[in-house]
């Protein structure tokens, strides 16, 4: 069946089915999460015991779907880098944080003289945590 499709169709197909598989094992790991409560934020999920029984069945359902198109298309398994997922978001919340500095939220408006010396040493510890974090993922590193 994999000669039904040409290598641009193949691709795109695959990274759409990848993609959905993504987010539909994130939902579904969402849905399960017994994650304990943030600094700031509490994960919530407003649904009934009914709809998430439902939700999972759809969810598993889409997941059958996807093995049998990756079996009747021959797609391999992509295995991905977590280390990678892991560099970049550091990398991006490193830059975020350097971008929360007092001088860089006149911005928004005014800036009390006294907001340097409350928050730029909180921020500037963790964007150094943030891009530490980042480098323990390099790929070379060990």
């Amino acid at each position: 069946m994999s000669d039904l499709l040409n290598s641009s169709q193949r691709t795109s197909l695959f990274v759409t089915l990848r993609d959905f598989e993504k987010s539909l094992r994130r939902v579904e790991s969402l849905m399960d999460s017994t994650e304990a409560n943030g600094i700031l934020f509490r994960p919530r999920l407003s649904i009934s015991a009914e709809k998430r029984a439902q939700a999972h069945q759809k969810i598993s359902a889409a997941l059958d779907q996807i093995q049998e198109l990756s079996r009747l298309f021959a797609f391999d398994t992509e295995e991905q880098d977590i280390a990678r997922l892991i560099r970049s978001e550091m990398s991006s919340h490193w830059a975020n944080l350097l971008d929360s500095r007092s001088r860089k939220l006149k911005r928004y408006g005014n800036v009390y003289p006294q907001l340097a010396e409350n928050l730029d040493a909180y921020i500037l510890s963790l964007s150094k945590i943030a891009l530490s974090l980042a480098t323990l993922f390099e790929e070379n590193s060990s």
